[in-house]
């Protein structure tokens, strides 16, 4: 470790490492990622990654409480109530992690204990206590991975989905909109290019795991008449997938990160639609974000 940490060349002995412990024991240098197999990688448990391997794993103790979900599901009537009043509908869009997605990639060491996890329930008790459109395509994206197993809709090494994944995920929305989609595997895809995995750069395993396709969905834009709407996005790095789609489908539309929410929006949206998107593991920043709209 001392000739590691004072050598000239330690950028490549970093490299060097975290590929002998990848290819030797399965294992990585860093503690956001778990290795899976056939090169998948994946979250770990962390304090700044919401545990998703337990929710992975449906272990009932990281679940909400029936208080905590009856008060989020007022809230965020409220919320919708308050947009509504300015002409502005509100979708609430979860997007899965790719854990349970492409399950059997996951290690052996990690079984699931319970398929309903914790973003299953939050999702099924807004869907029946509130009129808020909550879309929640993980039965739809699951069901298309094992359809096609060579057509993958998440990337093998990076957090996210690709092009082909958000258009699915995204379609759940459309659909909650009243707007026309198509089924999943009618649409085209593409590869358009190369990219490395942001996940194996964190574990510095760039230099050990192949380049990934990039993806897109050609004559996307031909597909669907344009709604003369305005869409504004508030959500985590999920929802960038899917603004090319939506650019193509309204006639404006912008995208903000969560992390930059404005309880005052509500005055003034700006929009016709708003869409909040969080992935399963922003479920905490959902909460903190209906508190604001809470009953007192």
């Amino acid at each position: 470790n001392f000739f590691v940490d004072n050598s000239p060349f330690r950028y490549q002995f970093v490299l060097l490492n975290a590929g002998l412990d990848y290819k030797l024991f399965g294992t990585s240098q860093s503690d956001q990622v778990l290795p899976g197999k056939d090169g998948w990688l994946f979250y770990k448990d962390g304090p700044t990654a919401a545990q998703p391997v337990a929710n992975y794993q449906g272990l009932p103790g990281i679940n909400d409480s029936e208080e905590t979900l009856a008060r989020a599901s007022a809230a965020l009537q409220n919320l919708s109530n308050d947009l509504a009043e300015h002409g502005c509908t509100l979708v609430v869009d979860f997007t899965p992690s790719k854990d349970r997605i492409y399950r059997e990639y996951m290690p052996d060491g990690y079984p699931i204990v319970e398929e309903e996890n914790r973003t299953d329930r939050m999702a099924a008790y807004l869907q029946s206590h509130t009129t808020v459109p909550v879309v929640w395509r993980y039965e739809t994206l699951r069901s298309q991975a094992r359809l096609d197993p060579e057509r993958l809709l998440y990337y093998k090494t990076d957090t996210h989905w690709n092009a082909l994944g958000a258009l699915i995920g995204l379609d759940g929305i459309f659909e909650a909109l009243g707007l026309p989609t198509l089924p999943p595997e009618q649409y085209p895809v593409q590869q358009t290019g190369t990219t490395t995995g942001d996940m194996a750069n964190v574990a510095a395993l760039y230099a050990v795991l192949p380049p990934e396709p990039t993806y897109a969905v050609p004559g996307y834009a031909l597909l669907f008449e344009k709604d003369d709407r305005v869409v504004r996005v508030i959500g985590d790095s999920f929802s960038e997938y899917y603004m090319p789609y939506l650019e193509a489908r309204f006639a404006a539309c912008w995208n903000e990160h969560i992390d930059t929410f404005d309880p005052a929006l509500v005055n003034d949206p700006s929009c016709d639609i708003l869409i909040l998107e969080f992935n399963e593991r922003s479920l905490d920043t959902m909460l903190r974000i209906l508190e604001n709209f809470a009953a007192g």
